[in-house]
């Protein structure tokens, strides 16, 4: 006999094909994974979506569209959803709202209905990685973890969606790289998957549900809000003037901010130093560059600040695992 529970699970399951039904038929490589080839008259580039545990999937997407590409997210299935921009821009319409995302964001978004319009960019490489949970395994989650208080219904405390908003921090880069790129296959990739999951959940609701408990343990002293504004206006002229960035203490008057709240600032925001922050924005930037732009190695360097190819290479190595070179010729292959 079913229960409400599993049932829930099932339509979970079964209203992700919803939303996908212009991408079907898929193809079922085992029981636990489904892939998406995209058709040539929509783009190139795959989707995979693997059923983790009951009440628990993840979508992994690689693609590129031909043309600019609007796909309609409706459904009033409760669920929550944990959404990662890995890789290009893409328009998001939410409840009469439009909002440009850019990669290197997260959304933790609890909602009783998905009301989203998303437009895709053409010939732009998109990867997202998508975290899905039934209400009811999240509520579980939430019981083990001894904050019952943060069950799906109080956190949406009468409101129809909230959606919690996060820059991706390296730790979580660095999870997102291995989820990519791993050489399991079968049960040993769902148990891998299933595994680096629990981890980005587990750092995502610390971060974002979790960040006072999490402050007072360490002791810390919590940022006011002028002080985060600050810090993000920081982090925002970093990434304007990366080719020539400002030192540490010129960008604590730029931003009207003392240099030591600065440094405490981008620790708690973003979780890396300030310099940290800018290397790995920079690298991100070499890489759509080398992605979108085709550009050589050289003039990437250049472009994000770099002034030695070979350092910039090292450092581009131990971040994504390849040379930039290599990085070129299997994009191009996308």
């Amino acid at each position: 006999m079913q229960t409400l529970q599993s049932l829930e699970y099932e339509e979970l399951y079964s209203h992700y094909n919803k939303y996908l039904s212009e991408f079907l038929p898929y193809s079922s490589n085992n029981r636990y994974t489904d892939l998406i080839t995209l058709p040539e008259s929509i783009g190139s580039g795959m989707i995979s979506r693997t059923r983790l545990r009951p009440g628990m999937e993840i979508i992994i997407a690689d693609c590129r569209m031909k043309d600019v590409h609007t796909m309609q997210l409706h459904g009033n299935l409760p669920m929550v959803d944990l959404t990662f921009w890995i890789q290009g821009n893409i328009e998001i319409l939410h409840s009469g709202t439009q909002e440009q995302i850019s990669p290197g964001l997260g959304h933790l978004t609890f909602g009783l209905e998905q009301q989203l319009e998303l437009k895709y960019a053409a010939g732009v490489p998109i990867t997202i990685c998508e975290i899905r949970l039934a209400t009811a395994l999240f509520d579980e989650l939430m019981d083990e973890l001894g904050q019952a208080r943060y069950s799906f219904a109080l956190i949406l405390d009468g409101r129809e969606n909230r959606i919690f908003h996060q820059s991706i921090l390296p730790k979580v880069q660095s999870i997102l790289q291995d989820i990519r790129s791993h050489p399991f296959a079968g049960p040993m990739r769902k148990m891998f998957l299933e595994g680096k999951t629990l981890e980005l959940l587990a750092l995502w609701f610390q971060q974002t549900l979790f960040e006072d408990e999490v402050s007072a343990q360490r002791g810390g002293i919590r940022l006011r809000k002028e002080d985060i504004a600050r810090v993000r206006e920081a982090s925002e002229i970093l990434e304007k003037r990366m080719e020539q960035p400002p030192s540490l203490l010129e960008l604590s008057k730029l931003a009207g901010i003392s240099d030591s709240k600065l440094k405490s600032g981008f620790k708690e925001l973003f979780g890396t130093t300030v310099f940290g922050y800018l290397k790995e924005k920079r690298l991100d930037k070499a890489k759509e560059l080398l992605e979108m732009e085709r550009i050589n190695v050289c003039d990437a360097a250049i472009m994000v600040g770099y002034s030695n190819p070979s350092h910039f290479a090292a450092i581009f190595r131990e971040r994504f695992g390849c040379n930039p070179r290599e990085w070129i010729i299997e994009s191009k292959r996308l």
